[in-house]
């Protein structure tokens, strides 16, 4: 078991009301930052207790502004190891840039691996992070990582909803971790469809595929929403075949531009994340399983 009596929280501009969640559940000190900008747009961070011979964990989501969110957690970490921290330990619920985990073309930075070198060199002595795309991101790193599966939080927030003949869809392979999760919770069918992504452009194209969803309640789950076109082809499919209702669940809304537009013209009927990126479809935390995670 983890020593709590000698940890403490350090929250990221990105999740403050996340690491408040997490330091009541675990009746952890926060440890008060002040965050600034130089009138040249550049960061300013100070911690303003005491954190020498601690065991700090630094909260940070990396959504957009991703660069700046990521420079604010390499500021923290090397931060409260300058103030002689016992150790750290990174949580990052939301990793920007672990979609990039590959060259799918030739001379692509695989930006992922990189900026998990860049965590590492920072002297972080754990990372933790919630559904990341691909946890290959961290392959031949020797700092120790644990990826939370935030789909069963999905699942029982579902189990509120009066569903009919429940089914969960997954809007393509990639998702089919998230979209069993959540119909384990469930009790109910599973299926996921197929898609293929142009390497050059990034359109989507969604292969047609048959789904026995007549009069059922569909619901569409993904571990990240950015611009909504995957989850948007899915919907369209669902409500072709006769489904009675579509929910939409992702553990990450990022819901870039018109994606929450796009998803409800689409034919959903809701639309829900988590909190590891703050928004009005916020609506399930992650402080308990973040929480659960620092006490194992």
């Amino acid at each position: 078991m983890s020593n709590l009596d000698n940890m403490v929280l350090v929250a990221g501009s990105a999740s403050q009301l996340l690491t408040v969640k997490i330091s009541r559940l675990l009746g952890l000190k926060l440890v008060p930052v002040s965050f600034k900008r130089f009138p040249d747009g550049e960061l300013y961070v100070r911690l303003l207790d005491s954190v020498e011979g601690c065991d700090v964990i630094v909260v940070q989501s990396t959504p957009p502004p991703q660069d700046s969110n990521l420079i604010e957690l390499f500021l923290l970490v090397n931060g409260v190891i300058d103030q002689g921290a016992n150790s750290v330990t990174a949580v990052i619920p939301y990793l920007a840039y672990a979609r990039q985990d590959k060259a799918f073309l030739p001379g692509e930075a695989v930006s992922g691996r990189y900026i998990c070198r860049m965590l590492c060199d920072c002297g972080v002595n754990k990372v933790i992070t919630v559904n990341i795309h691909n946890t290959r991101v961290f392959d031949g790193l020797n700092v120790p990582f644990v990826d939370l599966n935030a789909a069963p939080l999905i699942g029982e927030h579902f189990k509120s909803f009066s569903l009919k003949n429940p089914i969960v869809l997954a809007p393509d392979e990639g998702a089919c971790k998230e979209g069993e999760a959540v119909a384990r919770i469930l009790d109910c069918n599973f299926v996921f469809l197929e898609k293929h992504r142009d390497k050059y452009t990034g359109e989507i194209v969604t292969k047609e595929k048959h789904i026995d969803v007549s009069g059922s309640d569909v619901i569409i789950v993904d571990d990240i929403i950015s611009t909504g076109g995957t989850v948007v082809n899915a919907i369209s499919m669902a409500v072709k075949q006769g489904a009675r209702a579509v929910h939409v669940a992702c553990v990450h809304p990022l819901l870039i531009g018109d994606a929450r537009l796009k998803i409800f013209n689409a034919g959903a009927r809701s639309l829900v994340g988590t909190d590891s990126v703050p928004s009005d479809v916020s609506l399930i935390s992650l402080a308990p399983l973040i929480a659960g995670a620092l006490e194992s």
